[in-house]
């Protein structure tokens, strides 16, 4: 029995250091808002839409890999034990079954967060409006928002990703990391 617990215990050790800098979605009543989260790494845009969404549950280095992230910072790692801020878009893709990733580059205190979600037709609409003005920048069948250091992408296949970090006053990484979210969003 013993060694049955210490096994059960190391498993779920290993598979909590595996998504470390990840967070997938917690059971909510769609609707309201979620309990306030601590204070995370970024804090995001406000959204506060918190509708719906279909699950949709990224391993954060399938989101952006390890050749993206180092060319945009060498030193980002992935935060650990992160927990989006209230209000953020990060907390609004968890809450609507979506998936949300942290980076740190712990020497300069830059941080990237990256959300992927496939949020219900009324929720994408109202997040969609929310963004602002959209351009074409990624092609005709996505809508792409940027504010300040905040990219929002919209798929006509009903996906919705951000990506937000002061990394993105880069317009060619802006469009770098835009491009990786957009290939790894299923189509269809």
């Amino acid at each position: 029995m013993r060694a049955r617990t210490s096994a059960i215990v190391g498993a779920i050790l290993v598979l909590s250091l595996g998504v470390a800098g990840c967070t997938a979605q917690t059971p909510s009543t769609p609707g309201t808002p979620p309990p306030p989260a601590t204070a995370g790494p970024a804090t995001g845009s406000l959204t506060k839409t918190f509708g719906t969404g279909t699950a949709l549950d990224y391993p954060c280095d399938q989101l952006l890999d390890d050749v993206t992230l180092a060319t945009l910072d060498a030193k980002l790692q992935p935060g650990a034990n992160f927990t989006p801020a209230s209000g953020s878009s990060a907390e609004e893709a968890v809450f609507i079954k979506g998936t949300a990733c942290s980076w740190l580059d712990s020497s300069s205190g830059t941080t990237l967060i990256v959300t992927a979600a496939k949020p219900d037709p009324d929720t994408f609409a109202s997040l969609q409006s929310a963004a602002g003005t959209a351009t074409t920048q990624f092609g005709q069948d996505v809508a792409a928002y940027t504010s300040g250091t905040e990219l929002q992408l919209f798929t006509l296949d009903g996906y919705w990703a951000t990506a937000d970090s002061d990394l993105l006053s880069d317009p060619a990484k802006l469009t770098q990391v835009g491009q990786v979210l957009l290939e790894e969003l299923p189509a269809g």
